[in-house]
């Protein structure tokens, strides 16, 4: 692999961690966006949903506990269930 394209890749994981924001009312299909791109899905999904501050780092770590997951769970990690639990959690929490 050569540099500018692993640079490439840092850069689509930092700007997709980034656009969360603007993407929460699609919340569902971003994260089945990530899970099922091989340059995204090993992102910890807790760091997607707090790095912007927009959800607090401790409320959604509890959350990620109660759903089975937790702060280390990557994307690659969801299935159809997890994804309809942190979808409502999200739009419930926004």
């Amino acid at each position: 692999m050569s540099d500018s394209f692993i640079l490439e890749i840092k850069n689509k994981r930092k700007e997709f961690i980034n656009s969360f924001e603007k993407n929460i009312e699609n919340i569902d299909n971003e994260l089945i966006r990530a899970r099922n791109d091989n340059q995204l899905n090993s992102i910890r999904i807790h760091k997607y949903l707090t790095e912007t501050g927009v959800l607090g780092k401790v409320k959604t770590a509890r959350f990620l506990d109660e759903i089975g997951l937790n702060e280390k769970s990557k994307f690659s990690d969801l299935n159809d269930d997890y994804i309809e639990s942190i979808t409502i959690y999200v739009k419930n929490s926004w």
